[in-house]
């Protein structure tokens, strides 16, 4: 994946091929993961990639942009980044089951 420096922090582009549909901006904040913050159609990653651009340096961490071919994998994208988080944040154990339980039937093993 290559990764573009800024002054004081980076950004990560996936490559994108003919057959993607979406780009995925995550940022990252030190020791904590990364977050999902938005996704837009794959016709937007050039301005995604100047947005990014324009905010590395404002944050924390780097940002990664990840293309993805379908609405399914889209789908699994935010799935992944919200049941995680639920997984992270939320001390009820019938809850963080639920989460671990939904992952699996999507195939997401932790």
């Amino acid at each position: 994946m290559p990764v573009i420096h800024t002054t004081r922090n980076y950004i990560m582009v996936g490559r994108a091929l003919p057959e993607d549909r979406y780009v995925a901006t995550y940022i990252m904040p030190q020791h904590s993961g990364r977050y999902l913050l938005t996704t837009q159609p794959i016709d937007r990653l050039a301005s995604a990639v100047r947005w990014a651009l324009d905010m590395a340096d404002y944050m924390a961490g780097p940002i990664e942009l990840v293309p993805i071919r379908s609405e399914d994998e889209l789908l699994r994208q935010i799935v992944v980044a919200i049941g995680f988080e639920g997984l992270h944040y939320d001390k009820d154990p019938a809850m963080q089951r639920e989460g671990r339980d939904l992952l699996a039937k999507l195939g997401i093993t932790l």
